[in-house]
């Protein structure tokens, strides 16, 4: 069964008096647990997609179920609940905080979406940050840190929560490539130990060389679809 499911999806945004159409009529069908990677251009409708399935964003058309629920129809509060309790977000501008360190950023999500008790976090946060090579890291303050370290941070606040999905847009961008390995390595912990899906939209070939599915977008099309049964992250 699809853990997540695209139905003839459709995007089209007004620029002042142009329409412009961002995507055209997608079908996709991903199961829970895999590691898949949208690949193409600038401008070809990657963002657009992980923005989609996030719901941050509604379509012009068509129709999008996450988990059997059907996304698209949510109202804004329930829509924030849903991304709260399913989705985690790796975002290209980092989005952390500034008042906040880096333990603290890492932790937002388990005091503000889940209520998770104290030691808990603790533990959670502190693990995460471990494995991305920020503990020694965790008291200081976004604007102390390099492109890269912030990097980091945003990959373990967006697997603090266990969330069903990771959208991941860029999540290499800033890194070097030890720990652009690090991170892929931990993500595939999560996908194997606890069934976590992984949905890429990136350019680096370390990210490509290890998904199982390729999908291939130009101008708002999914044009191709490559699938590696070999690479399962062990």
């Amino acid at each position: 069964m699809s853990l997540v499911k695209l139905k003839n999806v459709k995007k089209i945004y007004q620029v002042g008096e142009v329409k412009v159409s961002a995507l055209k009529d997608i079908n996709l069908n991903i199961n829970k647990g895999k590691f898949i990677s949208f690949i193409g251009p600038s401008g070809s409708g990657k963002t657009t997609l992980l923005n989609l399935i996030g719901c941050l964003d509604k379509p012009t058309n068509g129709e999008i179920f996450i988990n059997d629920v059907k996304v698209n129809q949510l109202g804004r509060k329930e829509s924030a609940k849903f991304r709260g309790d399913n989705i985690g977000f790796i975002f290209q501008n980092f989005n952390l905080l500034p008042v906040l360190t880096v333990f603290e950023n890492v932790e937002y999500p388990l005091i503000m979406v889940h209520s998770v008790p104290k030691t808990e976090r603790k533990k959670r946060v502190l693990t995460l940050l471990e494995k991305v090579g920020m503990l020694d890291q965790k008291d200081k303050y976004p604007n102390q840190l390099s492109g890269g370290q912030k990097q980091r941070v945003a990959v373990a606040r967006a697997l603090v929560t266990n969330p069903k999905i990771v959208l991941a847009d860029e999540p290499t961008a800033n890194l070097d490539h030890k720990t652009a390995y690090r991170v892929i390595k931990t993500m595939h912990i999560m996908k194997n130990e606890l069934g976590t899906t992984f949905i890429f939209a990136t350019h680096d070939p370390k990210v490509v060389g290890e998904v199982e599915t390729i999908y291939t977008l130009e101008d708002g099309l999914v044009v191709d679809k490559k699938i590696h049964n070999d690479r399962k992250g062990n």
